[in-house]
């Protein structure tokens, strides 16, 4: 049972990415050319899984916190999302960034990624899980992320939780139950201000979000 629910929403999550894309690719339209792409967290793999070609972008950077393979149009740096000093401003036409500022720390640490995104990029396109979803996505057990930190640590200390097998410590339960910080909508308006926010929906339930300022103008 466990595995076919796995199975189903790994079905949902792909077929989510699918549609994540297309209103990507939808959006580089109004792109007179195709962009330079700063890719917060990204990966080749993910790209060339989604088909991307040089008509798509004329370079993208994958910056991440772990060396990675390039080629074609793509360059592979190391580096902290919270910190993007190596770039000046507004060098980059795009910066994108799929399921990464809820990993970087707390909401001072997301909002310090946000301006760096929104200083090195001309334009910007994020998405992010909705942190009033109910499905926790680490766990795939509804609910769970809204329990305090200390009860998610508390848990995974004593149990094995969904996904996850039992934690072979009080340290790494405590990681477990911190490593993620899902936004609201309202936190993610604070810190795109402006910005087109848009809604990812799975059974009628805002799964995600994504937000963006490209317009025609680009």
């Amino acid at each position: 049972m466990q595995a076919q629910a796995a199975n189903f929403w790994g079905k949902v999550e792909f077929n989510a990415r699918q549609r994540r894309y297309q209103v990507f690719v939808s959006l580089l339209k109004a792109f007179k050319s195709p962009p330079t792409i700063l890719d917060i967290g990204g990966t080749m793999d993910y790209w060339k899984t989604l088909g991307v070609s040089h008509k798509l972008a004329s370079r993208i950077v994958l910056l991440n916190m772990f060396e990675q393979p390039a080629g074609d149009v793509f360059e592979s740096v190391t580096g902290d999302a919270r910190d993007l000093s190596r770039y000046r401003d507004q060098q980059f036409d795009l910066v994108f960034s799929n399921s990464v500022i809820g990993h970087v720390g707390a909401f001072g640490d997301q909002m310090r990624m946000a301006r760096e995104m929104q200083r090195v990029g001309k334009s910007f396109f994020l998405q992010t899980p909705n942190h009033g979803f109910p499905l926790d996505w680490r766990t795939r057990i509804p609910y769970f992320h809204w329990l305090p930190a200390s009860a998610q640590a508390w848990c995974f200390e004593r149990f094995g939780v969904g996904s996850y097998a039992k934690a072979a410590d009080h340290a790494q339960a405590v990681e477990w139950a911190t490593r993620i910080r899902n936004i609201r909508r309202g936190e993610l308006a604070r810190l795109f201000p402006g910005a087109t926010l848009v809604n990812e929906r799975v059974c009628g339930f805002t799964k995600s979000f994504m937000v963006h300022n490209i317009t025609p103008s680009h």
